[in-house]
């Protein structure tokens, strides 16, 4: 199977797995009917997709985006920290299957491989890693032909939920430069702290 919806050449696409952490968390989160009325409410095409979504398919950009927007709505009355939620979840989907061994993966190698798989979940931009200190990095995404804040807030999200897993520690998450708003990139500022193994400041010299 390659599309889940018809899409066309141009149209900026994605992976089906990004979309199954979506409906795994609306199952878990806000139960089966709650996530039968929200397919019920997106236009035929996209719920028809949804309805049995396969990992590996590509999906429309675009219907990610819709799906985003009415959870926002109808679940969490328009508060835009939902996407954030989504984000933190997704996280939660990509990262659980290290269980207990979470804590060893390096976060800088764990953000060095998003933006190096990055076309193997997006058909369209380019993603980069930059490691700029001890408990510090940036993420950079480009070329997107169709940006938009909520991909940008779900990633914040994302982002955040990745580090508080594999540190244990708070994370924080910036978006200092966005598409959305004219910029040449979306770049954003991660950094941890704390006592865990990777967010454990270095001793002083």
């Amino acid at each position: 199977m390659d599309d889940g919806v018809t899409a066309t050449a141009t149209e900026p696409r994605i992976r089906g797995q990004i979309f199954t952490a979506r409906v795994e968390f609306l199952r878990q989160a806000h139960g089966g009917d709650a996530l039968q009325a929200l397919l019920a409410d997106l236009p035929p095409a996209d719920r028809e997709a949804l309805r049995g979504v396969d990992r590996e398919a590509w999906y429309p950009f675009a219907t990610l985006m819709r799906f985003d927007r009415l959870i926002c709505e109808r679940l969490y009355g328009g508060d835009p920290a939902a996407y954030e939620t989504l984000g933190a979840a997704s996280a939660r989907h990509r990262t659980e299957w290290l269980g207990e061994h979470a804590t060893l993966v390096n976060p800088h190698g764990f953000f060095a491989r998003v933006a190096e798989d990055h076309s193997r979940f997006h058909d369209f931009g380019t993603a980069a890693y930059r490691r700029t200190g001890f408990t510090e990095g940036e993420l950079s995404f480009a070329g997107y032909a169709k940006p938009d804040d909520v991909f940008c807030r779900s990633s914040v999200g994302y982002f955040r939920g990745v580090i508080e897993y594999l540190t244990r520690v708070p994370g924080i998450v910036e978006e200092i430069d966005c598409q959305c708003h004219g910029r040449p990139v979306c770049r954003f500022r991660l950094r941890w702290m704390g006592s865990g193994k990777w967010g454990r400041t270095p001793p002083a010299s």
